[in-house]
């Protein structure tokens, strides 16, 4: 599950931008059941290394996030 994850998001990156958008995040809010799936059906170390690769392919979508997070930690707005 979590390989065809993968290769579904690489052949959305593919696509012009205007058009993979929509698409990019659809797997980004699927992205916790097949992380949820993989830990349950492979392991904890499996679903790590999950993340990692989402991460590499989500890199500006957790910079952002990170970013915002650490905004909200330090109680900057």
């Amino acid at each position: 599950m979590g390989l065809v994850w993968v290769v579904l998001v690489s052949l959305v990156a593919l696509m012009p931008f205007p058009q993979h958008k929509p698409y990019a995040v659809a797997m980004l809010v699927l992205f916790p059941a097949v992380l949820v799936a993989v830990a349950v059906d492979f392991g904890v170390l499996w679903a790590v290394l999950l993340f990692l690769a989402a991460l590499s392919i989500y890199r500006y979508p957790a910079l952002f996030a990170a970013k915002y997070l650490w905004r909200r930690l330090r109680g900057q707005q």
